[in-house]
């Protein structure tokens, strides 16, 4: 995954507002410093919430301006960050707005800004997920759609009927929103007899991420948008609901030549100012996906192209295939990726899910419908499978010796394909082992198997519904495993003024019996700011990752990667890895005290300005408890002139009481309130640690003070004070860092 930078409708009545819940874990600290810029900082300062980015698509190889709209301002942006990389947008040259400081209620869309943004001629079209630093504070995620067609944007005014829809060509992506409840979109569509006409929206792709799309109490969040083409007459020519998770695709031959037109609605007739799409309209059929949808490292392949047909007319089966040949490079990045179909006049078409694997690929051979017929399959492999008929579940076989791990992988809908997947392990005999559904935060199955004796065993695989049709493909990896970990935690954003601290939590989650040492990796980060080494031992799941900034460290920002690095038991030898942190960023959902997260791309840091607390110091720097014994630690803060409402202090990250981030290690604990609350003149608090008796020994373990700062009764800005190193006696201190 490649990252990129470049730097430099009103709301809804109040009657539909609601309680939520979610807190932002970004954790900050400044210090004032004479070199500062001379502004004074306004209080109660948050993380920038975009909530609403139009238009939403910008065409690729051309410049366009956008609207960003936000809780709390974006004035002084001075970066910009794109998942891939590739995309330019600086904040457009406007007179910066006072804005008094607010409290975001569910429906605030807040106040808007201009970008301008330039796309290059060779950009991938496709959903990018973008990020914004300014001065003051960093942002939440933003979305951006990359499209190959012309863009053209709603015109103000009502396009609700007949006689006020909006007329548009083909090809064209337009961007508009359903701005209220029972809002209806029209657009005109001049057709020819015959022409395959199809119509795809981006909805629910391009605002997932908002970091607030709570609508209406309690159930109605995202679009879920519907396309209605019909004919100068009103009659219904083609309709469609859902096609990739909520987004519609319409697909049909028009019958005749003449005026259509486009309803573009919510399901639920549900709007909000928020609800912002793209239509691409375009003549079929449109490449969808390829069968098989992997290739191994430094081969080629012949492979199916899977387009759309017209849902409206009988389909014709012994229509031929489009074949195209992928070739891969030997040194290609294994992994999922986006390529280019070309099109059937030779220009470059549409964009689809492409996996380069190190392992031999195959394919379902279409006879592997019983236990009895498995297809045998040798590890490591992945295969493509598609199910064509109703009711189908494909079985595999395989061979392992006792306790072997392996590790199965479906892979379907996270690749915009229609399988919900199921597996099922079975034993030579049909008995049933093991059995994986949705995995997480994906309706795709996975799971770790360990044989219990040698022999042959059957995987099943199907969709939960049994379902079938030309985009339900699946690819499937089996591969030999053991003993490994994932990176977890809360590292969704964090910001530090020069000479100041941040700091971020880590939680490892450990597999198939793996207890050793893992080294996080922490690097691209901001000019000017470090982070503490550490090593999570063995009997350790979690850590804090302490950020300093120097003195003299310029405002600027970067999008950060954590790693976890660790040797792996394989066999007779060890194999050293290095595993991705999965990122996650929460979400603000209707109803109380809910605390909602979705994966995400991104971890930005930012140095900035002094904020609302301008030092969280803890003493002393070293810390050591015996096993039975008890420490204090006294933490002072030095508020800004502009602040001075409570401030909750923690040696952990809370969501009101419920522990989200920890830091101390096992055995390890604060004697009393885990919360000690600082108001009015209170500076100053401490925090006794107490180690039992059987606590396990650890050298220098850095941990930091947590200091939140309400910003509303949901959300926090969570700061860090100075690392103090944490060491428990024993016979001998097992290593923390540096290993």
């Amino acid at each position: 995954m490649t990252h990129g930078v470049s730097t430099l409708k009103t709301g809804l009545p109040t009657w539909r507002h609601c309680l939520t819940a979610v807190i932002p874990l970004m954790l900050v600290v400044g210090t004032m410093l004479a070199t500062a810029r001379p502004s004074v900082a306004a209080h109660k300062i948050s993380y920038r919430q975009i909530t609403r980015t139009h238009p939403i698509a910008v065409q690729r190889g051309t410049k366009a301006k956008v609207r960003v709209w936000s809780n709390f301002t974006l004035d002084n942006s001075h970066s910009t960050f794109f998942v891939p990389a590739g995309i330019r947008m600086t904040q457009a040259k406007e007179p910066p707005k006072k804005i008094a400081f607010f409290e975001p209620k569910e429906l605030d869309q807040g106040e808007d800004f201009g970008f301008d943004v330039e796309v290059p001629a060779g950009q991938m079209a496709g959903v990018y997920e973008y990020r914004i630093a300014t001065d003051q504070a960093v942002s939440s995620v933003g979305h951006l759609l990359v499209t190959d067609h012309p863009v053209v944007t709603e015109t103000a005014g009502d396009n609700n009927t007949s006689k006020t829809a909006q007329t548009v060509s083909v090809p064209s992506a337009v961007c508009g929103n359903i701005a209220d409840f029972e809002d209806v979109d029209l657009y005109r569509i001049r057709g020819r007899a015959g022409q395959e006409l199809v119509c795809q929206i981006f909805a629910q792709r391009v605002t997932r991420l908002i970091h607030c799309m709570a609508i209406q109490y309690p159930k109605i969040h995202l679009m879920d948008s519907y396309l209605t083409l019909r004919d100068e007459q009103g009659r219904v020519v083609a309709e469609n609901d859902n096609f990739v998770g909520g987004d519609a695709m319409l697909r049909c031959r028009l019958p005749s030549s003449g005026d259509y037109f486009l309803e573009v609605r919510d399901s639920r007739y549900a709007g909000d100012p928020r609800y912002v799409y793209c239509v691409e309209i375009t003549e079929g059929p449109l490449a969808v996906a390829t069968f098989p949808v992997a290739v191994q490292r430094g081969h080629s392949a012949s492979v199916e192209v899977v387009e759309t047909h017209s849902i409206n007319v009988p389909r014709v089966t012994s229509r031929e295939r489009r074949q195209v040949t992928w070739n891969v490079a030997a040194d290609a990045v294994p992994g999922w990726r986006r390529v280019r179909i070309p099109g059937a006049d030779s220009r470059p078409g549409p964009a689809v899910p492409q996996l380069v694997s190190p392992h031999l690929q195959r394919t379902a051979d279409g006879r592997n419908l019983k236990v009895a017929l498995a297809m045998p399959i040798e590890l490591p492999v992945g295969i493509s499978g598609r199910f064509q008929r109703p009711g189908q579940t494909h079985f595999y076989r395989f061979r392992a010796k006792k306790q072997d791990v392996v590790k199965i992988d479906v892979q379907s809908q996270r690749r915009g394909l229609a399988v919900d997947g199921v597996i099922l392990v079975m034993d030579a005999k049909g008995k049933i082992l093991a059995t994986a559904d949705d995995g997480s935060f994906t309706k795709d199955a996975g799971l770790s198997f360990r044989a219990p004796a040698d022999g042959e065993y059957v995987i099943g695989v199907r969709d939960l519904n049994r379902r079938a049709g030309d985009r339900f493909i699946y690819h499937m990896s089996v591969v030999p495993s053991g003993p490994d970990f994932e990176v977890h935690g809360e590292y969704y954003y964090g910001m530090l003024a020069p000479g100041g601290h941040a700091a971020w939590f880590v939680r490892l989650n450990r597999l198939n019996g793996f207890d050793g040492p893992v080294e996080i990796l922490v690097d691209r980060l901001p000019r000017g700011v470090s982070c503490q080494p550490v090593v999570i031992p063995s009997g350790v799941n979690h850590c804090a990752l302490v950020f300093s900034a120097d003195r003299k460290a310029p405002i600027n920002a970067s999008l950060v990667r954590v790693r976890g690095r660790a040797k792996l038991p394989r066999g007779k030898s060890r194999v050293e890895v290095v595993r991705e942190a999965n990122v996650l960023g929460e979400l603000r959902r209707a109803g109380a005290s809910r605390f909602v997260r979705m994966p995400i791309h991104t971890q930005l840091l930012g140095v900035t300005r002094p904020l609302d607390l301008h030092a969280v110091t803890a003493t002393p720097v070293d810390v050591t408890l015996k096993p039975g014994g008890t420490s204090r630690i006294t933490v002072r803060i030095k508020r800004s002139p502009e602040y001075s409402e409570q401030v909750l202090l923690n040696m952990a990250l809370l969501f009101f009481n419920k522990t989200v981030g920890e830091q101390l290690p096992p055995g390890v604990s604060v004697q009393g309130e885990a919360t000690r609350k600082l108001t009015g003149d209170m500076l100053e608090a401490t925090f006794t640690l107490a180690a039992t008796a059987a606590a396990r020994p650890i050298s220098r373990w850095p941990i930091a003070v947590v200091a939140r700062v309400p910003i509303t009764y949901t959300i926090m800005t969570s700061y860090a004070s100075n690392p103090v190193f944490l060491t428990v006696a024993g016979q001998e201190a097992a290593a923390s860092r540096g290993r």
